[in-house]
Order: structure tokens, then sequence, then C-alpha cells
């Protein structure tokens, strides 16, 4: 199965309180009854649409309503008015059986109200505005702009509808009668495809009607109170407003680009636009002679929703563009069915494609063609289409008179090569969207434009055997007529100059006369096309006139030389090697050439010459060009090469230590970065980088080429050695202890005092008595670092505590921690008060309480030890006691 959209013509207006109006659409009508010599009497109808569902939120229809009455010169309300009109019919349409091969046929329902009453006006010249009002619109529609608010909607209760009627005056037709639209029913159509609903009207007196879509009316009051029929107020006095719509929708296009009214028959045709519900209004133009009567307005509301059909036979409903005798059949049906053709001509075709196809007629005509798709299906479907044969019809025009302040003539030059048609109706449509009189019936017609811009006019024409084709031209209406000439320019006074002028609007050259003055050194002053050969700067104004008088004048300025002047840079001294870019300037934008001295040889062209000039010297010539006159000027280089920069060999120091840097090539020298150097800008400093850098010289000289030269050194920076001969230690009494080195490649330990070699990483000392030993670390590039280890000899192995220590702060005696000897692992020590209570536990080497718990300091007393851990041949030592606390 294919999905569609379901077109429903009619509107549902769920959800409004009863404050807010149920109207959704209406039409407003009149009929002359009769007359007096000061008086006339016409009787007035109000449609008003309403869908049938009833809740106690939905308001009904009105038992009543108002007609407001306004003169039209003055839009006052007159005697009497606004008249209450009672409710004559009450009538309810639906679409009946629904087809049984939609899968999800809606319910369609709607009521319809009719009012109608007699109104007596004064006669007067301008005649009357009738009035009706009523708020709210549904606020959900598509294609117009939503106004309420919800958390206001006393105030703010979203678009309303007017519905009126404009009786005639004097001015017009007083015993007319206005035309009514024919059909009230409820239709459902399965969109994106074509759909077709009459929405023709008929007038009374026999006027011609012409059908657009317009924009519908806003307005209304909201109805106070909870009664569902109660009468909504009288409508305000004119103008109303229209409605705003939404992008890509206007009250032209309501349904968007896919849909459209027919002028001249009021069906409304095309294709559905998305799912949603819509505002549509119809104008009925009513014309009688030629002259325009009056608008004839119904206001709709159209409703869009998803359905799906089984089977769905779909083409355009009519093929009568009339260009050929092979017509182009398009098959917008249901995919993968067998469809069936028959073409009105005898000939039949079975398809099981829906690709574009051609079928070729023998003979002019008008031919009904059937498409069936599963013919032979109950749910099978069909179309129909009225072919019109009658080649070749070629809609063209030709348009004259562009000037806004004069008439455009617009002359249809179209043709029909068939021998039994003839071309019948022309309409035009001048594109000026600020009038709604911008339309002629005539096959030559004319038009005064209310301004520039830019127009878009169509011609619709249509033959007598019912053809029917368009032809659109995009005109470019002027003030005055453009006009566009030789540009201002120079001249050399030895010669002549021709001017051109145009005048061009849309790409189509205007026609007219040129007129060029002063009569000065001019030959066919009176042309587009003058020679001028002037001695001073004239400026020549050329006058154009189109073909309907309207004029436009440009001014050609020329600027006559005698002699011409030129400049380019002074002799010069440049480097070998170098791209230069010489710039020369002159008094004029004259042609300029470059060439090389004494040789002649062409150079360049233009204000920049781009060269490499060949050592040791060049010159050259730039000339400046007008016609026959002709300036110069010289200039000669002289090139030389740049300086030759050398700077010391890269090498590495030691942190701490200086360099000599030198360079040499030129005459001034800078090095660069400054912050480690004694004298930076001479050719030899003295450099004390920290960290390893890489120093920059610019030379310079004085020989006349400007260019810096650079060259570099690496000055590589050996870091601090990092020479570590290990922490103080404990060691224990008459018992061999290693030493341990690191940070170099080699290593010198001073003393050599009961060292069994002092030029190792690694020493074993056997002395028996405290000392410091000194470690001097060399690194591979001969850089040195030196520290210090103090070694303490104690009886042991044995862990010795204190039995009291002092935590005021006075560096002495503050903190209380044990003192291992030859203990290789310190398991624990901790420290508890007199009732148990832990005040402080480690298992860190050398680390010990600072006499504070939970960050206060702890009370003077005695406090209770207890350390424990493995010595040199892994035994367990555990020592407990106790400690004073003093402050």
């Amino acid at each position: 199965m294919k999905r569609s959209t379901l077109l429903l013509l009619l509107i549902l207006f769920y959800g409004l309180s009863s404050k807010a109006s149920h109207i959704i659409g209406g039409e407003m009508s009149y009929k002359y009854i009769s007359g007096t010599t000061t008086t006339v009497t016409y009787q007035v109808t109000l449609k008003l649409y309403r869908v049938c569902e009833t809740a106690d939120n939905l308001a009904e229809l009105p038992n009543a309503v108002y007609f407001a009455v306004f003169n039209k010169a003055n839009n006052l309300a007159v005697n009497g008015s606004p008249y209450l009109i009672s409710q004559t019919s009450k009538a309810t349409q639906s679409s009946g059986q629904a087809d049984p091969c939609i899968v999800n046929p809606p319910k369609i329902c709607f009521q319809i109200g009719t009012y109608t009453g007699n109104i007596t006006v004064p006669i007067n010249a301008a005649g009357y505005t009738v009035s009706f009002q009523t708020c709210c619109r549904d606020f959900t529609m598509e294609n117009i702009k939503d106004t309420h608010r919800a958390n206001d909607e006393e105030h703010f209760p979203g678009n309303g509808a007017t519905y009126f009627t404009e009786l005639p005056g004097t001015n017009d037709i007083l015993t007319n009668s206005s035309p009514t639209f024919n059909k009230d029913e409820a239709i459902l159509v399965c969109a994106n495809k074509k759909f077709s609903y009459d929405f023709s009207a008929t007038d009374p007196d026999g006027d011609s009607l012409v059908y657009v879509f317009c924009a519908a009316y806003g307005g209304g009051q909201v109805t106070n109170g909870r009664d569902k029929y109660a009468t909504p107020p009288a409508a305000v006095a004119p103008p109303y407003p229209d409605l705003t719509y939404v992008n890509p929708y206007s009250g032209a296009a309501p349904l968007g680009a896919g849909a459209y009214v027919v002028s001249n028959s009021g069906l409304i045709t095309g294709t559905a636009p998305d799912p949603g519900k819509y505002v549509v209004t119809v104008c009925a133009y009513e014309y009688r002679n030629g002259k325009l009567l009056g608008i004839h307005r119904k206001d709709f509301h159209m409703i869009v929703t998803t359905c799906v059909r089984l089977v769905e036979a779909s083409m355009p409903d009519k093929y009568d563009d009339c260009t050929g005798f092979a017509i182009t059949f398009l098959n917008n049906s249901t995919e993968g069915k067998t469809y069936d053709w028959d073409f009105g001509d005898g000939t039949t075709y079975t398809t099981q494609s829906t690709a574009p196809f051609q079928h070729t007629y023998a003979a002019e005509g008008v031919y009904n063609v059937t498409l069936w798709v599963d013919k032979t299906s109950n749910c099978g479907d069909k179309a129909t289409a009225v072919v019109r044969v009658y080649p070749k019809l070629t809609p063209d025009m030709r348009i004259a008179g562009l000037c806004s302040n004069t008439t455009t003539t617009f002359t249809s030059t179209s043709t029909t090569t068939s021998a039994t048609d003839a071309i019948a109706t022309y309409r035009w449509d001048f594109g000026d969207t600020g009038s709604s009189a911008d339309t002629s019936r005539s096959p030559v017609a004319n038009y005064k434009y209310p301004g520039a811009g830019t127009y878009t006019v169509i011609l619709d024409i249509t033959t007598t055997n019912g053809c029917a084709r368009s032809d659109t031209s995009i005109i470019t209406v002027y003030e005055k007529p453009p006009v566009s000439t030789t540009p201002d320019t120079l001249l050399c006074i030895r010669n002549s100059l021709g001017l051109t002028a145009t005048s061009e609007s849309g790409g189509q050259v205007i026609n007219g006369t040129y007129a060029w003055t002063p009569d000065y050194n001019i030959t066919n002053a009176n042309t587009a096309t003058p020679t001028v050969f002037p001695k001073v700067d004239t400026g020549y104004t050329v006058t154009f006139t189109d073909a309907t008088g309207c004029q436009n004048k440009a001014t050609v300025k020329i600027d006559v030389r005698d002699t011409l002047y030129v400049r380019t840079i002074a002799d010069s001294t440049v480097c070998t090697g170098d791209t230069l870019h010489i710039r020369a300037f002159a008094d004029g934008n004259y042609p300029l050439t470059w060439y090389e001295i004494p040789s002649n040889t062409h150079a360049g062209d233009g204000a920049i010459l781009e060269i490499v000039p060949p050592a040791p010297s060049a010159s050259y010539q730039v000339i400046a060009t007008l016609g026959d006159c002709s300036g110069h000027d010289d200039m000669s280089l002289k090139i030389v090469d740049p300086p030759i920069a050398q700077a010391s060999k890269d090498t590495t120091i030691c942190y701490g230590d200086q360099v000599t840097l030198t360079a040499t090539g030129g005459a001034y020298y800078q090095w660069t970065p400054t912050f480690s150097l004694s004298t930076p800008n001479q050719a030899t400093t003295i450099a004390k980088p920290r960290d390893t850098t890489l120093f920059i010289v610019t030379v310079t000289d004085t020989k006349g080429c400007p260019k810096a030269v650079r060259d570099t050194v690496l000055i590589n920076v050996v870091p601090p050695v990092p020479a570590f001969a290990g922490n103080d230690t404990i060691a224990i009494l008459n018992e061999p202890f290693t030493l341990h080195a690191s940070g170099g490649t080699r290593y010198v330990w001073t003393p050599a005092d009961g060292l069994d070699n002092p030029g190792i990483d690694s020493p074993t000392t056997t002395i028996n008595h405290d000392i410091t030993y000194t470690l001097t670390a060399y690194t591979a590039e001969g850089c040195s670092g030196t520290d210090d280890i103090k070694l303490r000899f104690i009886a042991g192995p044995d862990i010795y505590v204190p039995t009291g220590f002092s935590p005021n702060g006075d560096g002495q005696n503050d903190i209380f921690r044990p003192l291992p000897v030859g203990i290789t692992e310190l398991e624990f020590f901790r420290v508890f008060d007199r009732w148990g209570k832990l005040m402080y536990s480690t298992t860190e080497y050398l680390q010990g309480w600072d006499g504070n718990y939970d960050g206060k300091p702890a009370a003077i007393g005695t406090y209770v030890w207890v350390v424990q851990g493995k010595n040199v041949n892994g035994e367990t030592v555990i020592r407990k006691g106790t400690v004073t606390l003093i402050r």
C-alpha cells in the first residue's frame, strides 16, 4: 500500500472555551430588493460554518448575529446599526458513504447556519459595508501566525475572523446583486497528487467573474459569558486587518506553490500541502462590461491529514498546452500495479510501469483519456483526463515603454498553427502587487506602473477549443532610462577618442535617441558613438530619450594631457641575488613599459618591475604612453655581495663555566640572546649560559648591501653534577661499613683514612671513630660535584632511645625518636600515654614524635614507648621504656 494525504475541505476547531468563537468559515452576500428616490433595500445573507461536534467547551452556532452597517465614504455607522438578525436555517453536511478502499476513512461533518435580513439604507455615492466579526480562529493553523497567549487568552485570544459585503452606491449600480458561491459540501481527497474542488460562484445578473486566492481578514472580540449560543459582539468599523501568513504561505498562495485557483472557473486544483490546518480565502471579482463592480469573498478552513488507500489512480486532469500531436502522459498512481490506458482515439495500452511515455494522436481534437489501476480488482481505481490536441499554441508577448512616468504597452504576439483553432481569451497580470486592478483581457493592453521596480508580467491565453498556456516576462521599470557611457578617461592632446553610450534594462536594449553636448571638437554628436578631439579638459554629456519621451543623462570627463610625468626610484646599491620590486609613479593611469639600458631589452610592464639585476651593475628605463604622448625616467643599480658571517664552533662547557664567542665577516655584530653575554654587540664576547643555548650572531657591513647575514653557535651546558655520598648515618662500632656514591661516572673519596679503595663508588671503611668523608663525582665531560657524609660509630647492633625531650621549638631535643644502630628494618615505633592511648606511631627510619596529638600539644608527663626492628643478622630487636615530656 502507498501512503498519501487526505484533504478535508472543512474546518475542525477543537478545545475552545465558550468565550471563543465556534465559527470556522463564512460568506456574506447581498441581493437587491427594491428602491425609492431616497432609499434602497437589500437582502443580506450570512453563512457560517461549524463542526458537528458538541462539547461543554465548544460553542454552538449562535441563535442570532449582528449586522453592522458603515458608510463607505467615512466608515461611520449608519442610524439603526447594528441590526440583530436571527438564525434563518441550520443544515448539516457530511461526506456520506466512505470509500471502502481507504483504510482509515475519517468522519467528515459540519454545520451551516444561515442568517438573512433586509437592510434599508439611504442612497449615497460611495455605498455601504455590512460586517460580521467573531473571535477566535484555531491557533494551530499551519499557514498563519499564532497570536494567542496561553496564559492570557482573555486579552490575547488569537486571530479572529471578519466577513463582510459591500452594498453599491450611485458610483456603481444600485440594482446590482452580488454573486454567491455554489457549493456547501464536504469532500475528501487523497493528496500529494492532483485534486480538484469546484469553488465557483453564480452571479444573478450574469456578470463575469474572475477568481483569485486572497488574504483572510482578522478581527473580532471575545464573547463574554458561558452561553454556548451567545451572540458575538457587533463588528467594528473597517478597514480590517489581513492575517499574518507564515512563509512559504501567503494570502495569494494559502496552500503553498502546489495548489492554485483557476481564474476563469473557480476550480481549486493542484497538490495538497503537508498535514495540518489551513486558512483559505477565495475572492470573486465581479465585472460588467469591463468595469469592476465588487469583490465577493468566501473564507474557509482546510484540513490535511494522513490516510492510506489500497490502490490509487492519479495523473494530471488535463493536457491542454497544445504543443504537438505527441502527448507525454504521466502516471502518478500506486506503484507495482497493472495500468490500462484508453487514449480516447480508439487505441489502448497496458503496462506495469509508471514511467512517462508518449502517445501520438493522428488528428486534432478533444480526447477523453482514462487510466485504470488494477482494473479487475474490487479496489481498483481510475483517473480521467481531457487532452486537447490543437498544435501548435505558442504564447508570446511584446512590451514597449518601461518608464514609470508613461504608459507601458503590452502586445500579445501569441500564435496557433491549428487550422481549426484560434486564440479566444487573453488575461494579463502586470505584476503590480500593490493593486488589484493590474489586469487586462485585451490582446493589446496599457498599464502605468506606480514607480520604478522589477515586475513579473504573466500572459494567460486560451483558445476556442480550450487550449491554455502562459508566458512570463520579468521587466524592470525605471523612472529614468538607464544610460551607461565610456568611463572618464585620459587623452593625448594629439589624439581623438571614440565615445559610446548605451541604454539597456533587464538585458534588453532600449530604443531611443542620443544627443551630446557641448558642441566642441566633436563629430556625430547625435549618435550613440561620436568622436571627440578636445584640446583642453572637457566633460561631454549625453542625453538619452526613450521612445516614450523619458530622458536621462550621463557625463564622460576627458582629461587632456600634453606631457606625461613618470618617476621611479633613485639610483641605488642592492644585494647580489635579491629579487627587487621597483615601483614607478605616474601622474595618470598610463600604460607603463620597462626596458633594460643600454640593450633596450623589454624588462616588464605595469607600475611594478620585478627583477634580479645582474652584477656588478644594471640600468633600467620606464616609459609611460598615452596615444602619441609619452614620458620616461631612468635609474641605475650597483650590485654588491652581502657579508659572509662566520661564528665560533659549537662546544660543551660545565655548569658555571664561561666561554668566549667570536665572529667574523662584517663591520657590525649583534649576538642574541643577550642576557648571559658580556658585550653582545662586539665580534668577541664572553658567554656564561646556565643551560644549553643557541647563540645567533647577525653580521652587517658598510659596502652597500644592507642585508643582515646570520650564523649560530650551540653551547651545550652540562647540568650541575648531582654528587651524592649518602645520608649521614650511625654505624656499628668496630664493624666494616660500605659507602655508596652516585651522580657521576668517576668518583674520589677524601680523606682516604680507613678506606680500602678511595677511587671507586662503593669503598669499605674499617675506621672506628666518627668521621666525615667528602665525595667528588666526575661526568664523562670532566665536570664535577661534591657531597659529604658523616659517620657516627656506636656499639651495636641495638636501638637507643632517649629518656626525655622538650618540644618547645628551640631546635634542641624537640623530637623524640629512636637511634637504630645496625638495624636494617624498623618494624614500628609507638608512643602511648599512661592510660594506653596511642599518641604516635611510625615505621620510618629516624622519624619521631613532635609532642603533639590531634594537632594540639600533648600534656607534660611520662609516656610509654615500644620499638622493634631487624638487625644486620636478621634477628628481631625489641625495646620498651618510658620518656618524660617537658616544655
